[in-house]
């Protein structure tokens, strides 16, 4: 039978799963996604039928998001994507994730990208787990080799991928504002416990 620590280290493990879904992809396609799009991608989001990831850091790229080199290019009523990510974390459990892409390469960096969303199950995706210090595979490297991508599935108008990706990383930012109060929060009170099971009367 699971103890309760158990019990709560698995939820927290299946939060971390979710997490990409439920506060980055979702408030993303609910402010940027056409109706039809919302109907389809949210219901299974919701339900954690389907783990999503977040696809934005490449290695040349460092910390200028803009300045990003995987490639979509207009081909009928799909784009094809070339290139990779990097430090994604739990794609190599995810069926879906959020990417951003240059589709513009004449037009200044920050307007000539597009903003998509991908199937990671996609047989031209490849993922490589990075292995940690720890032993576990938590980050990723991603490569694309002519994923087709439905026109559909374009999150924003073609071009604007910037204003989208901002979105997205304003509701990573809040969240991970929210949690680490959280967390200091919690060590503050366990160092008060501790303190008074030591005699010390005033915290």
């Amino acid at each position: 039978m699971a103890t309760p620590k158990k019990k709560i280290s698995k939820s927290r493990r299946n939060m971390r799963r979710f997490a990409a879904g439920n506060k980055l992809a979702a408030p993303t396609i609910v402010t940027h996604g056409h109706d039809e799009l919302r109907t389809r991608a949210l219901r299974p989001l919701f339900t954690g039928e389907e783990i999503w990831c977040q696809l934005f850091s490449e290695p040349g790229a460092g910390s200028d998001l803009a300045g990003l080199a995987t490639r979509a290019v207009r081909d009928g009523d799909e784009w094809v994507v070339n290139g990779q990510k990097v430090w994604n974390t739990l794609a190599h459990l995810a069926d879906r994730g959020i990417l951003i892409a240059r589709t513009d390469p004449e037009v200044p960096k920050h307007r000539g990208l597009t903003y998509f969303m991908v199937d990671m199950r996609d047989p031209a995706v490849e993922v490589r787990a990075l292995r940690q210090i720890t032993g576990e595979a938590e980050f990723n490297e991603i490569f694309f080799t002519g994923v087709e991508v439905p026109v559909e599935n374009v999150l924003g108008e073609i071009g604007q991928g910037w204003g989208v990706a901002m979105t997205t990383l304003l509701h990573e930012r809040a969240t991970l504002g929210f949690a680490l109060t959280a967390m200091l929060e919690v060590n503050v009170r366990k160092l008060i416990t501790l303190a008074r099971t030591r005699g010390v009367d005033d915290p």
